[in-house]
């Protein structure tokens, strides 16, 4: 350990280790001491750090705090500040020999991170949206730097042990000063506010701010070089280096890509060559005289962050890393941290004014900003705060600062105690204060929207959501049928989902791809070509809006919901995930299913896909189904049919369900409204032969299971509502084996039901709590021309 004389020289002092070169236990039988060897204490520090933040991770989430200050918590409970007190402990769990593999392996596992969350970055989306944001990203880094460098310079006698010429204020400022792309999404993510406004602007002005970091990488190796040829070398090799990376390697990632099959993951000795080649870029990188850390970075800036490639490195490498190898980080963090060290409270002022200055600074800034950016005041203020949120690239770049004995162990400490504090104050309150504002005034006046509610005269506006080419003709089946003519065109906005692993930064962007030619076009452009040529062929107008949607799914639906909201889209289809890879225990796929669920204030059809036999591009026909009980989700259904009877290829039946039973009095309200509805539909189809109206009687829940059985494998599409006014349904919702589908519709999806053959459209109609706005759905379902 350094120490600090009299003098504020800093003196080194000299260790000799016994290696003892049988590194394992050998057993208890020996009578041997295992913390003598460095393996079993290498184990026990994996699990002390794995345990420790989980029990504190516990105590402290109530108190909405984040993993990040559990994790520093974690290490300097184990670190010499608490546990380390204890003279035996502090010796056996940290002797000198253990400390060259747990900075060995914390390196590692810090880098590695690095790159792990760097894939999960699209650097093309994101530098498209810096592209707005640029001038408020400039402020941010300019206002905290100015005044940051002014307060250090104004009090550097409170730094103790610091040579002449030492660079470390200097340092200070500049990573005090810029937001860190890796630290602030990590902090969004924990938050689940990466797809928010809040989440798009920080991350793209983090975007810009780790540009400015790359340029003050590259200063730096120049400048520690010894002379002016030398510093040339050194950043003509780290240029040629970024260069190799952008169109050599990157070209070889796509190669791979093209290699794998549709469907397929990555095969795993191309995982294993990749990670490999990151590892010797990293070696590259150290020898030019930049970090480990920059090659680790730029690999994953060039890695393609959606499937089959970046996913597969994803979750190979995610579990290990998170839950066991980087808590060994902040325990090498909190090994070096001794709070007892921190004695000049000065100093401990000057760090608090630091952190004061440089987040006033980025206040500032937002608010100049602010109605340029179209934000309130509160939203600049909290997104000052997200800016000024730090991590784990702060704390590597304190302990760079301690090995170089750029500062001693009081500064140490103290900037170590800094990021535990701006975090754990600035992160509730992020979490606490910041709710999504309504984006559109027209949205909060009109309400949730419905097809009951949307006139057959005028442009319909529908989202389609598709997760690969196999929903393609069911969904462009379904848009058919809605009978797109000149009075009531259509418009839909096709949006393909792309997923990626968690923490990546949601995109939401219009699709031009297609529009280029390519020898192997992508899924995307395959989707978007697909109904771009529906477009030409239908008889009736078309139009298609082409989206893209690359997030995390538990982060899809909300830009969706934004769209539909600016839209005003009555109806969003998601197709519903079919696959038994979908429906594991995680359930990271249904979370957009049900997300979207819960906050589209529109009509949402959940379509459970089981192919389709007919085709729009030769004779178009369409056999429909819909089971009515009651209930509002049923009047959609019905409103979805309505549309449906004037397309002259469609047929359809219509199955009412009458339950014997007692009702309530709102169950009664509710039945008026749906015998009012259907009588209208009747009087509307009454000289249509391709519409059918069956009504069946039933005395419970078992009656109705084997009228449904009834059902016959030939209807291209059956439709039902999710919820039904009825006691008897609503008591089994709970014991369905997939909630978002309802009774009805979780019951003939599934594959023991008329052979598996039956698709099913269940639609969610999103009601407001107004009891007016209830009752206005009930009332005005359709618009007769």
């Amino acid at each position: 350990m350094d120490s600090t004389t009299p003098n504020a020289t800093l003196v080194s002092s000299t260790v000799c280790v016994f290696l003892n070169k049988n590194l394992h236990y050998n057993s208890m039988f020996w009578k041997e001491n295992p913390l003598n060897h460095v393996f079993p204490v290498l184990m026990l520090q994996v699990i002390l750090s794995v345990l420790v933040f989980r029990v504190i991770h516990v105590i402290l989430r109530p108190l909405k705090q984040p993993k990040l200050v559990c994790h520093l918590l974690a290490g300097v409970i184990l670190g010499p500040s608490v546990l380390g007190r204890n003279k035996a402990y502090m010796e056996s769990m940290f002797p000198a020999k253990e400390e060259v593999v747990i900075a060995t392996l914390s390196q590692v596992a810090s880098n590695l991170y690095t790159f792990i969350v760097c894939i999960k970055m699209d650097t093309i989306m994101l530098t498209r949206a810096a592209k707005h944001t640029w001038k408020l990203g400039v402020c941010c880094l300019a206002f905290p730097i100015v005044l940051i460098v002014s307060v250090d310079m104004g009090k550097q006698h409170f730094f103790p042990g610091l040579n002449p010429g030492n660079p470390f204020p200097v340092q200070f400022s500049v990573v005090s000063s810029l937001s860190y792309f890796v630290v602030v999404t990590r902090a969004l993510d924990e938050l689940n506010l990466l797809s928010s406004e809040l989440g798009r602007i920080s991350s793209s002005i983090t975007m810009l701010n780790e540009m400015v970091s790359a340029a003050f990488v590259i200063i730096g190796v120049a400048t520690v070089q010894k002379e002016a040829k030398s510093a040339f070398l050194a950043i003509l090799s780290l240029c040629s280096f970024i260069v190799f990376a952008l169109f050599v390697a990157r070209p070889m990632l796509y190669w791979v890509i093209k290699q794998t099959p549709k469907g397929k993951p990555v095969k795993e000795s191309y995982v294993v060559t990749i990670l490999l080649s990151t590892f010797v870029m990293g070696v590259t990188t150290d020898a030019i005289g930049a970090s480990f850390g920059g090659a680790f970075m730029v690999m994953g800036f060039i890695t393609p962050d959606g499937p089959p490639l970046g996913t597969t490195i994803i979750r190979k490498s995610e579990l290990i890393l998170y839950e066991f190898f980087l808590p060994l980080f902040f325990v090498r963090i909190g090994y070096f941290t001794d709070l007892s060290a921190i004695q000049n409270w000065g100093e401990c002022a000057t760090f608090a004014t630091i952190v004061i200055v440089g987040y006033i600074g980025r206040l500032i800034a937002c608010l100049v900003f602010a109605s340029s950016m179209n934000m309130t005041k509160s939203t600049a203020v909290l997104l000052s705060l997200v800016l000024s949120l730090q991590g784990i690239v702060e704390l590597i770049q304190s302990i760079q600062w301690k090995h170089l004995q750029l500062i001693d162990d009081q500064t140490y400490a103290t900037s170590v105690v800094s990021i535990i504090v701006v975090n754990a104050i600035i992160t509730p309150i992020i979490e606490i204060l910041y709710k999504p504002a309504v984006e559109n005034f027209d949205v909060l006046r009109l309400g949730t929207r419905s097809l009951g509610t949307t006139s057959n005269v005028g442009e319909l506006r529908i989202i389609t959501c598709i997760q690969d080419e196999d929903n393609v003709p069911s969904i462009i089946s379904l848009l058919e049928a809605l009978n797109p003519q000149e009075i009531s065109p259509l418009c839909a906005y096709v949006i393909h989902l792309v997923a990626v692993a968690s923490q990546s930064v949601p995109t939401l962007a219009p699709y031009k791809n297609h529009l280029r030619k390519f020898v192997r076009p992508s899924v995307s452009d395959n989707i978007i070509r697909a109904f771009l040529n529906y477009s030409e062929h239908s008889k009736g107008p078309v139009q298609i809006q082409p989206f893209q949607m690359i997030s995390p799914y538990k982060y899809m639906h909300q830009p969706i919901s934004r769209l539909s909201d600016r839209i005003h889209a009555p109806l969003i289809i998601v197709p519903f995930f079919k696959s038994e890879e979908a429906h594991n225990i995680d359930g990271t796929l249904r979370i957009f299913n049900t997300n979207i669920q819960a906050t589209a204030k529109c009509t949402v059809g959940l379509l459970v896909d089981r192919g389709l036999r007919s085709s729009i591009l030769t004779t178009f026909s369409y056999n429909m189904a819909v089971i009515f009980i009651s209930g509002g989700d049923d009047r959609e259904a019905l409103a979805l049919a309505s549309r449906a009877s004037c397309q002259p290829n469609v047929s359809i039946t219509i199955f009412r369900l009458n339950l014997r039973g007692t009702y309530t009095l709102e169950d009664q309200i509710e039945k008026e409204a749906d015998n009012a509805l259907l009588r209208d539909f009747e009087a509307m189809n009454i000289n249509n032969g391709r519409v059918e109206c069956l009504e069946w009687m039933a005395d419970d829940v078992e009656d109705v299971m084997k009228a449904l059985r009834s059902l016959k494998s030939e209807y291209d599409l059956v439709v039902v509502g999710k919820h039904h006014a009825n006691p008897e349904l609503q008591a089994l919702e709970s014991w369905v084996q997939y909630s978002e589908l309802g009774v009805i519709g979780d019951a003939i999806a599934t594959l023991d039901f008329s052979g598996g053959k039956l698709s099913v459209l269940v639609l969610e109609h999103h009601h407001d709590d107004d009891d007016n706005q209830r009752k206005f759905d009930n009332c005005s379902y359709f618009s007769f021309t």
